[in-house]
């Protein structure tokens, strides 16, 4: 068993040195160890450069950020943040959403051409999204979204003067047709969609979301958070859509100690005993037969 064990971290020990080796000559040539970025906070105007060339030449910048002759630039104040393989941006607490690349959004039809939508995202411009932009669409094959309609997308593209376009197809990983209703990005049908603070979206994101694994202990939901503050849920009962979000916006104003017994409390409110109607049901009808009797 020994010999297994030592083979088998061998093997994990050649595994991770074959991908950092991959993305080394993907990203450069520069050692791609990311656990050590560590996010560093600037100020508009800081000349961040070399931080962001730490792990390879070829970036990709987001919000905040502005490429220039070689060198790059923080256009807003905030924390430098970073995911792999190359994507860096400023990191920073705003009320209006601003669309970073590979941002998970949720967008609202607004028009429908013949080769593009355009989304609503909460309010803080337009998006566009290719009809053609979906895991297995074709020209004859493509999916038909009429204004209202809710739609789960990725951002694909972010330009500084015109809208940033969106995209239903999957980055890495799986691909499920989106004719299949299978796929991860796509129309998000029934369910109940609402808004919430760009920190609280954030929170919900987290894979450790006390409110939502407090709330899964209890209710079968589906949920997708939008980067852009939009939330949408679904749930087998209407009134089970509306406890999950009270929960959800409750937890933006109760201590993370406190979020069980809030979740519990809230849920309290649907999950009645069974017979508690009927028993109250009977009772009225025993004292309007008393009632009777006695006139």
């Amino acid at each position: 068993m020994a010999g297994e064990a030592g083979r088998g971290d061998e093997s994990a020990r050649a595994s991770s040195s074959a991908f950092l080796s991959s993305m080394e000559a993907e990203l450069g040539g520069v050692p791609a160890n990311f656990a050590n970025f560590e996010p560093s906070p600037v100020f508009v105007g800081d000349d961040v450069t070399e931080l962001v060339s730490k792990f390879g030449k070829k970036i990709r910048t987001g919000d905040g950020l502005h490429q220039e002759r070689g060198s790059v630039f923080a256009t807003r104040a905030g924390v430098l943040s970073f995911q792999q393989p190359n994507i860096y941006w400023v990191e920073h607490r705003d009320h209006r959403y601003t669309p970073r690349l590979e941002d998970n959004v949720i967008g609202v039809v607004t028009h429908a051409f013949g080769e593009s939508f355009r989304l609503d995202l909460a309010g803080t411009g337009s998006a566009t999204l290719p009809v053609l932009a979906f895991d297995g669409a074709t020209k004859r094959n493509r999916p038909v979204y009429h204004p209202g309609a809710l739609v789960f997308a990725r951002v694909a593209k972010v330009h500084q003067d015109m809208d940033p376009e969106l995209t239903c197809m999957v980055a890495s990983g799986p691909r499920k047709d989106w004719m299949t209703g299978q796929s991860l990005y796509g129309e998000l049908k029934g369910g109940l969609l609402f808004q919430v603070s760009l920190g609280l979206a954030d929170e919900l994101l987290a894979a450790d979301c006390p409110v939502l694994l407090a709330v899964a202990r209890s209710i079968a939901f589906e949920l997708a958070v939008g980067a852009n503050g939009f939330v949408w849920v679904n749930a087998a009962k209407t009134e089970e859509i509306v406890a999950i979000k009270s929960a959800i916006e409750l937890s933006a104003t109760t201590h993370p100690s406190e979020i069980s017994n809030m979740v519990s409390t809230v849920v309290k409110t649907i999950k009645k005993p069974a017979g508690a109607s009927k028993q109250h049901a009977s009772s009225k009808a025993k004292a309007k037969a008393i009632d009777e009797d006695a006139n």
